[in-house]
C-alpha cells in the first residue's frame, strides 16, 4: 500500500500506517477493534458477550472470533496535552487559568502528566513521563503546586522563537499541521514506552481536517488523522480532545479534526475544558473497555479505507468504537 500523497511539499516524518491486522488461532488475518460499552446513564457494562454484538465492514455481516473485556491490575495514565500550537493568544489565558484551577481540584486515581505543544512545534514536559519503561503508582501530589509549575513553563516556553505556523497562507496551515501530527506522534511514541492501556487527552482547537491550496485544489488531511489514529490504537492509547470553544482570534474550530481523530482510537471529543468532567469519562470508559476481533474473507485486504459499523442488541448499550481502519494484511 502506498501513502497518500501530501500536497505541496508538505512532508510528515512518519511511515504510512494502518491498523488493526492480527493473526488469530485459524493463522487468518483477523480485524481487532477496541469498544467501550456503557448504558443510558453513562454507567460502564462489563458483562457484553459476542452473541449481543454484530459486526459491518463495508456493510457485510462478520464473524466474531473473540471479545474480552480489558482488565488491568493497575490503572494507566492519563497524559494532558494543551496546545498552544493551535490557539490564539486573546483565548490563551482563560483556557491556561481554567486548566489550573481543574488540576488542583482533580480527583483522579490515576498517573496524570502534562505536557505543553509549544509554537514551535516542540513538546514541554511541565510533569512528564518517567523514563523508560517504569510506571510509577498514581502520586499525583504535583498537581497541588500546579499553578506556579504551569506558571513557570509558560515563561520558559514563550521565550521560544516561534516559526510562523499560524500564518493564514496555505503554506502557513499546512506547516501547522504537520508540526502538530509530528508532535501528537512523537508523544505518542513516549507514551508507548509503557506497557498497557493508556489515554492522551488533548486540550486544543484543532487543525484543519482540509486545506485550500494555491490554484484552487485542496490537500486532504482525513487519512493521515486516521493513519495516527491507528498508530495510537497499536500503542494501547485512546485519544480523547477538548475544545475550549469557538477560537474568537480565527474565528473557525477544527472540530472535525478532533472527532476524525479521536474516533478511529474509540475515544470521545468534549465540547468544554472540564477536566473533572473529561476526566471521570475516561475512568469510566477504561472500566468498560473491550477488545473485539472478527475475521472477514481472505479478499478483504485490499489496502483501503474500510468503514466499520458495530450494533448491540442489548436495550439501552451505547458503543464507542473506531469507525473503520485501513486493510493492509499483516501491517
Amino acid at each position: 500500500m502506498k501513502c497518500p500523497r501530501l500536497s505541496a511539499g508538505l512532508l510528515l516524518a512518519t511511515a504510512c500506517f494502518t491498523a488493526d491486522a492480527q493473526t488469530s488461532t485459524s493463522h487468518q488475518p483477523a480485524v481487532r477493534l477496541n469498544l467501550v460499552a456503557v448504558d443510558s446513564a453513562g454507567k460502564p457494562v462489563p458483562d457484553l458477550t459476542a452473541s449481543d454484538l454484530a459486526v459491518f465492514d463495508k456493510g457485510a455481516p462478520q464473524q466474531i472470533v473473540s471479545l474480552r473485556l480489558n482488565e488491568s491490575g493497575k490503572p494507566g495514565p492519563v497524559v494532558i496535552l494543551f496546545d498552544l500550537l493551535n490557539s490564539g493568544e486573546s483565548s490563551r489565558g482563560v483556557v491556561w487559568n481554567a486548566i489550573k484551577t481543574h488540576l488542583a481540584q482533580l480527583e483522579s486515581s490515576r498517573p496524570l502528566y502534562l505536557y505543553l505543544l509549544v509554537e514551535d512545534g516542540s513538546l514541554y514536559p511541565v510533569h512528564g513521563l518517567p523514563a523508560g519503561a517504569s510506571q510509577d503508582v498514581a502520586d499525583d501530589s504535583w498537581v497541588t503546586n500546579v499553578g506556579p509549575l504551569m506558571d513557570a513553563a509558560m515563561k520558559k516556553v514563550t521565550q521560544l522563537r516561534p516559526q510562523d505556523f499560524r500564518a493564514i497562507s496555505p503554506t502557513g496551515s499546512q506547516e501547522r499541521f504537520r508540526a502538530t501530527y509530528k508532535a501528537l506522534d512523537d508523544l505518542r511514541a513516549s507514551m508507548a514506552v509503557v506497557s498497557g492501556p493508556k489515554e492522551l487527552l488533548w486540550i486544543t482547537y484543532g487543525i484543519p481536517s482540509a486545506i485550500h491550496l494555491v490554484g484552487g485544489t485542496w490537500f486532504d488531511g482525513v487519512p493521515f488523522l486516521r493513519q495516527l489514529g491507528a498508530r495510537f490504537v497499536r500503542s494501547e492509547t485512546t485519544v480523547y480532545a477538548a475544545d475550549p470553544g469557538v477560537n474568537l482570534e480565527r474565528g473557525i474550530l477544527n472540530r472535525d479534526s478532533l472527532d476524525i481523530l479521536t474516533g478511529a482510537t474509540g475515544g470521545r471529543s468534549f465540547g468544554t475544558v472540564d477536566l473533572n468532567r473529561a476526566i471521570a469519562q475516561i475512568q469510566t470508559d477504561a472500566r468498560a473497555d473491550y477488545s473485539l476481533e472478527y475475521q472477514p474473507p481472505a479478499n478483504n485486504w485490499d489496502g483501503k479505507y474500510h468503514k466499520v459499523r458495530v450494533t448491540v442488541a442489548r436495550k439501552g448499550v451505547r458503543l464507542q468504537t473506531e469507525p473503520g481502519y485501513y486493510a493492509v494484511s499483516g501491517s
